[in-house]
Order: C-alpha cells, then sequence, then structure tokens
C-alpha cells in the first residue's frame, strides 16, 4: 500500500524542495497545504515533528515515522506563488522588501532585498565566509536569473538563501 507521501506527490511536478525550519528532529507528522486550484493535490507538503505541528495551517495532517527531517517542505506551487512564499517566510522579515510595493516586478523586488542584505552586510562587517556573504552571492544569482526573466531559476536560488536565512 502507497504511503500519504508517495500518493500526495504521484505524478506532480515538484517546484521547490524547501529547509523552511532549523529543527533536529524527525518528523512525526506529513502537513497538506491548502490545493493550489480546485481539484489539485495540495500547494505544498511539510515534514513537521510534534513541537512543530501547532504553528503550521493544514487541510490535513498524516502520520509519519520519520522519514524527512522536520522543516522539509516539498513544493507544488506555481513560481509566483513560490516567490510570494518566500517573501512572506524570510525575505520581507529580512530585507524590510514588500513585493506589493514592486507590482509583481520580481526582478526588481530581488534588486531592492539584495541591497539592503549588502547594507546589513557592511554594517555588521562580517568575515567573507559568513552566511550573509554567502547569502548575498546567491542572492545575486537570484538577482541574475530574475532580470534574464527566469523567475524559476530565481526561486531556485531564493531556496538556497531561505536554508541559509534560518541560521541568520
Amino acid at each position: 500500500m502507497p504511503t500519504a507521501l508517495q500518493q500526495l506527490s504521484a505524478h506532480r511536478e515538484l517546484s521547490a524542495l524547501r529547509a523552511v525550519l532549523e529543527c533536529p528532529q524527525k518528523a512525526s507528522a506529513l502537513r497538506e497545504g491548502a490545493a493550489v486550484d480546485s481539484g489539485t493535490g495540495p500547494a505544498w507538503l511539510v515534514f513537521l515533528c510534534s513541537e512543530q505541528l501547532p504553528g503550521w495551517p493544514d487541510v490535513r495532517t498524516h502520520d509519519d515515522h520519520g522519514s524527512m527531517p522536520c522543516g522539509s517542505v516539498l513544493d507544488y506551487r506555481p513560481t509566483e506563488q513560490l516567490l510570494q512564499s518566500h517573501a512572506d517566510l524570510w525575505l520581507t522579515p529580512l530585507t524590510g522588501v514588500d513585493p506589493a510595493a514592486y507590482g509583481g516586478a520580481w526582478s526588481d523586488v530581488l534588486d531592492q532585498a539584495d541591497r539592503a542584505l549588502l547594507a546589513r552586510a557592511e554594517r555588521e562587517a562580517g568575515s567573507e565566509d559568513s552566511p550573509l556573504q554567502s547569502m548575498l552571492t546567491i542572492m545575486g544569482m537570484a538577482c541574475w536569473s530574475a532580470a534574464e526573466g527566469d523567475l524559476k531559476q530565481a526561486a531556485v536560488a531564493l531556496g538556497y538563501c531561505e536554508t541559509i536565512a534560518l541560521s541568520l
């Protein structure tokens, strides 16, 4: 019999693999996000331990027996929604840049976020191998991809930035 994960993810194109929490625990539950469109599977699946469960919205929760680390997310959303999720979870809180102020122009959003991160790095004067410096490198790749019109690739870079942001 297929597991809940196999049933929920079968024959679906994955948009992103994400790590949205820094938690050393293995997951005890698999939580489904609402569907992107009526009749489709969940927009995302997140693996959570019992300590993290209360803070996450869901449509449905399934038991999981440690198949993934807590905070792992399988994301199936379209690129625009994935970018907005990055903004909501870490980009806007970290940089103060609100995508709504740029009318959906993600290249401008990412450029402004990059400037805010650079200003922070200059204020903190961290070492060249600090997490913030690593984030600036990857954010530069996201900016370049967005400027070239490749928002999907920009979202890939933001996924890595999201993981780095957990250590800031």
